[in-house]
């Protein structure tokens, strides 16, 4: 007969960051990013469809990303730290703050 241990680790979680106010074609709706190491973005809309932009030309305030569709967008970095990512091929548009909307 053998005898097994079960383990367990408590590991904090931290609470989500709130919505932003975003907005795709000049459209106001949700968003959360995230930011890799590698410096690919991930935007999650409210809506439940996400999308990755992965770095192609890095540089600031302009960079070029492409989305996991093949679609090349230019990312600008504003001073405070907004950000508007166009896609040129097709006009689309995604306005990101910097910070979750305050409640």
């Amino acid at each position: 007969m053998s005898s097994g241990w079960l383990v367990c680790a408590l590991v904090p979680i931290g609470r989500a960051e709130g919505w932003k106010a975003c907005a795709f074609n000049d459209q106001p709706i949700g968003c959360r990013d995230t930011h890799s190491p590698d410096g690919s973005v991930r935007i999650l809309w409210n809506d439940g469809k996400t999308m990755t932009y992965r770095i192609e030309k890095e540089g600031f305030p302009y960079s070029t990303l492409q989305d996991t569709l093949g679609g090349v967008w230019e990312r600008q970095v504003f001073v405070q730290g907004n950000a508007v990512f166009t896609n040129k091929a097709n006009g689309n548009r995604i306005f990101v703050p910097l910070r979750p909307e305050s409640n």
